[in-house]
């Protein structure tokens, strides 16, 4: 979902806390730093799982979070490119200036340069590094490219592709490292899978392996193949009945790079994480006037609204980790936990000493997810940009609608987690509190990359041919 700016109507206030939030690394929990395959899928409901009671098969991924942890409190960013961006630099975007939307194909901007991802810091512990799938950081420049932030290898689209099927004759974003990959033809899950699976098999098992895959399932559910389908004939809703069997097919996909793992018994040396960059899209009105509405298709159970949103719908995923031997079967996490700390704990894992200089601000959860500890999570910043901003503090979340109709929602997650009751009015000292800590972030905050991007200077040839009305 993608929409334009109407007011500029910015917070600001002062406060750092990045150093304060920013964990040590623990001392590794295995004698060698292991494997680490991370799944990202794109867009998928929380409830959309069997794992969570969804309705989707999804034998796979169950399969996973029986064998190790269901972290039911991990919180991403309510758009694609931002929630890679946090995972990559262990920081909210709104420090670098991607907290507005997402980087669309139009977009000359990426992930500035001079933020350290986690790739570069694995690679130089020695680690072998590979991105497969949906970059979204980044296309207009070759700096900006995943080859060139520290992954060995690439393969998938640098800009998003989109659709599920790409077909022959076609001129997709599809790129082998940094060259065009001509002659791709297939169901994208389908090539991703391959491509991972290729590269577990290849790989040198006596190197660690740090393997991102980024899908665009269940995002793009169109062109789904008959088989597919028919698992979910059943179902009346045309969209629907192609989401799930695009979530199926992740799952299938899913189940291809574990088996590759067991194959090459690499799954006991080996920690898997799997979850959404936000949450399931449903039906959504665009704010830009012209009544176009985001046709519905993920289940996010009781959770509010979707993605974009910064209600638990758009911001909570569902989400596992499992390494055998080190996470426990049917673990289950519900202290608060952040797409950035797993970052730092990756870091912690690998044994890579967290550089304070990078003012990081996810935290190491590693004990929380292993051992059972409490969360050392306690506040975590939802995201902030020129119009809106979430803080989660304990139980207690703000959400902050500067755009008009400005408005301001206080919820008690713990007893309301569907965010029903707006309890502004009656806690004003909490309000308080919290907008005190959204505004400390805002101060904090670098200008947008994307507001930028739409500014005269940064399209002068377009401005001088259509000048403003005097």
């Amino acid at each position: 979902m993608r929409s334009a700016p109407s007011a500029r109507i910015v917070f600001r206030a002062s406060l750092l806390l990045a150093c304060s939030l920013a964990g040590a690394a623990v001392e590794a929990p295995a004698a060698k730093p292991p494997h680490i395959v991370y799944l990202l899928a794109d867009d998928l409901g929380w409830r959309d799982v069997g794992f969570h009671g969804g309705e989707a098969n999804t034998p796979n991924l169950d399969r996973l979070a029986a064998g190790g942890a269901m972290l039911n409190a991990l919180y991403v960013q309510p758009y694609s490119s931002q929630t890679r961006a946090a995972l990559l630099t262990g920081r909210y975007p709104m420090r670098y200036g991607l907290q507005s939307l997402s980087i669309t194909r139009a977009s000359g901007y990426g992930l500035p340069a001079e933020e350290r991802t986690l790739a570069q810091q694995l690679k130089e512990a020695g680690y072998r590094t590979a991105f497969v799938g949906e970059w979204l950081l980044g296309h207009a420049r070759a700096d900006y490219w995943p080859t060139r932030r520290g992954f060995d290898s690439f393969y998938g689209s640098l800009s998003g592709t989109a659709v599920s099927l790409i077909q022959k004759g076609s001129k997709p974003d599809w790129r082998r490292g940094e060259r065009a990959a001509a002659g791709e033809a297939g169901y994208v899950t389908e090539l991703l899978a391959r491509e991972a699976v290729a590269l577990i098999r290849r790989h040198d098992a006596s190197t660690p392996l740090f393997l991102l895959v980024a899908f665009n399932a269940p995002a793009r559910y169109a062109d789904m193949p008959a088989a597919a389908l028919e698992a979910y004939r059943h179902i009346a809703d045309d969209t629907r009945r192609h989401y799930l069997a695009a979530v199926t097919g992740l799952d299938s996909a899913v189940g291809e790079i574990i088996s590759a793992l067991e194959d090459r018994h690499l799954l006991n040396d080996t920690l898997v994480v799997f979850h959404s960059d936000n949450g399931g899209a449903i039906p959504t009105r665009f704010p830009t006037g012209d009544g176009d509405v985001r046709r519905p298709a993920a289940d996010n159970g009781v959770f509010r609204d979707g993605t974009g949103s910064l209600h638990e719908g758009g911001v909570r995923s569902a989400a596992i980790m499992h390494w055998p031997g080190r996470i426990a079967p049917k673990t289950v996490v519900t202290g608060l936990v952040h797409v950035t700390d797993l970052h730092t704990t990756l870091l912690g894992v690998a044994g890579v000493p967290v550089d304070p200089k990078h003012n990081l601000d996810g935290v190491d959860v590693w004990p929380t997810i292993a051992d059972g500890r409490l969360t050392p999570r306690k506040e975590m910043l939802l995201n902030v940009d020129d119009f809106h901003g979430a803080i989660r503090i304990g139980e207690w979340k703000l959400i902050v609608h500067a755009a008009l109709p400005a408005r301001i929602e206080l919820f008690d997650i713990a007893n309301d987690p569907e965010e029903a009751e707006n309890k502004a009015s009656a806690y004003p000292e909490r309000v308080r509190e919290l907008l005190d800590r959204l505004n400390a972030y805002a101060y904090e905050m670098a200008p947008s990359l994307y507001l930028n991007s739409l500014v005269p200077a940064a399209s002068p040839a377009l401005w001088q041919a259509n000048p403003p009305a005097r």
